[in-house]
């Protein structure tokens, strides 16, 4: 049966283990909804809900580190109790459960309030608003220990009064009975036993016969029988009777409860959707800690957008074998090529490299934080498809090559830009050249859809292709020939050999066909001598690019100096016209008001020629100024001027909003706080000085 068309289909999951890493994350879970929600948890290709999951991520990372998260302890599971409410009456400690659940949504709630830098978290807490009424409804009917108060119904409170009054009342009897019957020598135990939810007393078998009350029980070895004394049993029938009646009422009474809890099912039901929100987040931060992870940057795909994985480990491998024995690996697809080859020898990691990928873009694309170091990058994928492990099935009559086929059939359907596709083995399971032919095809298709590729082999002509595709790039997993031992490295640009030569010397195979497969190989090692001399061709043009981009940088950097110095020098020339203004400004007002301000009472004491030589003076000065560049300037400022407009007087030194101004009369009324004070036009300027 076809797999149903989605960007991030089941099959490619189960094959990176998201649902195994998905278990695990729940186990961080606070709440049943939480545990659900992680469970169920599936990547996204970008969107609302998308960015809005990565950002509640992000600030439980926050609120985590900084100890500010909220705990999300004592929450029922509302779906449960929900679909028991649709089919029966909610018991006393399920709705008292509830209960304690709405509290916690009220101190959720509050949480939110005082945390007003956590917003995507606070929409979730602020969406558990709404339940007092039923909250109050509920306490007051049930006490903490899950029981029906007497006050919940006056009925109540009288029948359970007269169950106690009938209680002490047998409990005394059967004591003064018990007494006598002790004297007699009739008991076998002293003190009551309960059997059948009756208090009976035990006496030897023989006084069964004496009539003195009803017989219950027998013990094993018949030597005790459990009797009720006949003046008990209408006391104990009159309480069987009061009891029936409580739990007639108290069923009632939880009916009601039962009743107004479904009249706030959906209400409940998105409240629970939210809480599960919030503790998605809290427990990927949570586990994300734990295991040293870390968000990594996120954008929407564009062409070119690149997936970079720093020091990437594969979380389950490190929980099996220690963080600390785990190669990390760096990964890239996206940014100088599109498409990455990798090869070497079985068992040197090449498929623990494609499901590492995988697994921490997927996880990348469900809000979670990845195994990796700082500065990894994850674009928002379209789709992520995959093709590891070996398909074949002899219930489906499928061959290796045939269930390849197969799946890649639904990759090329699905495929399109930004669609991740990580394909392990490439071309094996038939005949290497159309293998070979077969997989290069898939590859070219593959790219012209746009989809971001990783694949394996170890068939020598997809090494060539990728050597000669634009967008494509080589790699091999690092392996000691002198040991047989991988290293678990990933070397890109360097196509890797399979070392099988050398891999079945080590495990014992005889020296004639060793010897036979080395001559066969020299013979048709053309292609391993044409990738290698590609590879070097390559590595040497790639060299030559930095050093062009270096070159380029370099020449960059000095035009920049060049402009920044520019700027600089601009700037000051501006900050030395300034000052020269500001100098102007300030001369010009001194003369002025040597003249005509408070200044003009030592003029009136000049006489005769000091006085006209103080006003030639004075109007000689003027001329100076007038005849200046910075004149000219104010000048042109002076024209610009009106109403509203903010100058600079440096009689006061503020700058201060024009109220009003007359440029015939030659004055202008500005705002100095609460005053309003008049000044003449020449004192005015658009500069103020330098901080």
């Amino acid at each position: 049966m076809p797999e149903p068309a989605t960007p991030f289909p089941e099959s490619a999951l189960e094959l990176l283990e998201l649902p195994v890493v998905l278990q695990w994350i729940a186990g961080a879970a606070a709440t049943p909804a939480g545990r659900r929600a992680l469970a169920e948890a599936r990547p996204a290709a970008g969107g609302q809900a998308f960015w809005q999951r990565r950002w509640r991520g992000l600030e439980a990372w926050k609120a985590t580190a900084a100890g500010a998260a909220p705990g999300l302890a004592r929450c029922a599971d509302l779906r449960e109790l929900l679909a028991a409410a649709g089919k029966r009456v909610l018991d006393a400690l399920e709705l008292s459960s509830l209960a304690e659940t709405l509290g916690r949504f009220a101190e959720l709630e509050l949480w939110g309030s005082q945390h007003p830098e956590y917003p995507e978290l606070r929409a979730c807490t602020g969406a558990l608003r709404g339940f007092e009424e039923l909250r109050a409804r509920l306490r007051e009917v049930l006490d903490e220990r899950g029981k029906v108060r007497d006050e919940a119904d006056p009925g109540l409170a009288r029948i359970r009064e007269h169950v106690r009054g009938l209680a002490a009342r047998r409990e005394k009897l059967l004591e003064e009975i018990g007494d006598d019957w002790h004297r007699r020598g009739w008991l076998r135990s002293a003190g009551p036993v309960q059997r059948g939810g009756r208090l009976l007393l035990a006496l030897r078998a023989h006084m069964a016969s004496r009539g003195v009350g009803v017989l219950h029980d027998r013990s094993q070895s018949g030597d005790t029988v459990f009797v009720e004394p006949a003046k008990v049993v209408a006391l104990s029938n009159a309480m069987d009777d009061e009891l029936v009646r409580e739990r007639n009422l108290v069923h009632r009474i939880l009916s009601e409860l039962t009743k107004s809890v479904l009249e706030r099912r959906t209400a409940l039901e998105q409240a629970e959707a939210r809480l599960a929100e919030l503790d998605y987040a809290l427990a990927a931060a949570a586990w994300g800690r734990e295991v040293g992870a870390v968000f990594p940057d996120m954008a929407d795909f564009t062409p070119g957008a690149g997936l970079e994985l720093r020091a990437a480990r594969h979380p389950l491998l490190q929980r099996e074998l220690g963080r600390d024995k785990v190669v990390p690996l760096d990964l890239a697809v996206g940014d100088a090529y599109d498409l990455l080859v990798v090869t070497g020898p079985n068992t040197g990691g090449k498929t623990v490299a494609l499901k590492t990928l995988g697994l921490l873009a997927a996880l990348a694309c469900c809000g979670f934080p990845v195994t990796a170091a700082a500065g990894s990058r994850v674009p928002a994928l379209a789709g992520l498809e995959a093709d590891i492990g070996d398909p074949q099935s002899i219930q489906s009559s499928l061959s290796t090559f045939s269930g390849h086929v197969r799946r890649i059939l639904g990759v090329l359907e699905r495929a399109r830009p930004g669609t991740l596709v990580l394909l392990d083995e490439l071309g094996t399971g038939t005949d290497p050249e159309e293998g070979a032919a077969l997989g290069q095809a898939i590859l070219e298709t593959l790219l012209a859809r746009g989809a971001l590729v990783l694949a394996t082999t170890h068939l020598g002509a997809l090494k060539v292709f990728s050597l000669r595709v634009p967008r494509a790039e080589n790699a091999s997993m690092e392996f000691d020939p002198a040991t047989l031992a991988p290293s678990y490295r990933l070397l890109v640009g360097v196509p890797g050999a399979s070392h099988a030569l050398e891999v079945a010397e080590h495990l014992g195979m005889p020296a004639e066909v060793l010897a036979r497969a080395h001559s066969l190989s020299r013979r048709d090692g053309r292609s391993e001598a044409i990738i290698a001399e590609a590879a070097a061709l390559r590595r040497d043009a790639e060299l030559l690019r930095e050093q062009a981009r270096h070159s380029e940088s370099a020449a960059r950097a000095a035009q920049q100096r060049i402009a920044d110095e520019e700027a600089a020098a601009q700037a000051r020339r501006e900050l030395r016209e300034q000052e020269a203004e500001m100098a102007y400004r300030e001369l010009q007002a001194e003369l002025e008001t040597l003249f005509h301000g408070d200044g003009a009472r030592l003029a009136e004491r000049l006489r005769g020629t000091d006085r006209e030589q103080a006003e030639a003076l004075l109007q000689r000065a003027r001329a100076i100024l007038a005849a200046s560049t910075l004149s000219a300037r104010w000048a042109a400022f002076l024209k610009t001027v009106k109403k509203g407009d903010v100058v600079y007087v440096p009689r006061y030194r503020q700058r201060l909003k024009v109220l009003r101004l007359d440029k015939k009369q030659g004055w202008v009324k500005v705002q100095s706080g609460d005053y309003v004070v008049e000044v003449p036009l020449w004192e005015i300027t658009w500069v103020a000085p330098p901080a």
